[in-house]
């Protein structure tokens, strides 16, 4: 039976198997790769995107979670096991650097009455201004390409997840400092923006 991979958990001797349906562990060390049975034929992993992301979110609930991209399908679980051996430092670091973190994105977008060009670039200037002092608060940072208008600027933050809270905070203030200024915070996310499983299989 061919075997999706979802993630990489840390797991305990005594751990128990996913809560969700359908899911199972395949464990080498301290990781578990949690899984779903998956077609042995190449299929379109765009058409389970909603369910994929859903099942994340379930896991993530329980603790650090390092996504695999969607439709990555290994022929068996002997297969998954060898790869997890030849990779295990590297996923094994992975999921440390994610441990006891999560991801905020903050998209900013001008004030409805915004409108002139020249209003749109001073908008656009203080939006940068204000992500720029964001960043101090966060473990790291990437600036997300290609904000689709209105959004002048969208940045992903990777935060210590008890931290949440203060960061929130700090977004309140950067939109008391720039009132003609939009923010819209969202997640707390599984940190995608901030890792890349490593596909040498």
């Amino acid at each position: 039976m061919a075997l999706e991979l979802l993630g990489l958990m840390s797991v305990a001797h005594d751990d128990v198997e996913p809560a969700a349906p359908g899911l199972s562990l395949v464990r080498e060390r301290e990781l578990g790769a949690v899984v779903r049975a998956a077609p042995a034929v190449a299929y379109d992993p765009q058409s389970d995107v909603w369910d994929y992301e859903q099942l994340l979110d379930a896991l993530f609930a329980r603790g650090a979670v390092f996504p695999a991209p969607p439709g990555l399908v290994f022929r068996n679980a002997d297969t998954l096991r060898a790869w997890l051996e030849q990779n295990y430092v590297g996923l094994a670091e992975g999921l440390a650097f994610l441990s006891g973190r999560c991801e905020s994105r903050v998209h900013v977008r001008p004030a409805p009455y915004t409108t002139e060009a020249d209003e749109i670039a001073t908008a656009a200037e203080e939006a940068a201004d204000a992500l720029r002092a964001l960043r101090h608060g966060a473990v790291a940072t990437v600036t997300l390409p290609d904000p689709q208008p209105p959004v002048l600027l969208s940045v992903a933050f990777l935060l210590k997840a008890n931290e949440w809270a203060a960061f929130a905070e700090s977004v309140s203030e950067q939109e008391r400092r720039f009132p003609q200024l939009r923010f819209e915070q969202t997640g707390p996310w599984i940190p995608h923006d901030f890792v890349r499983l490593d596909l040498g299989v």
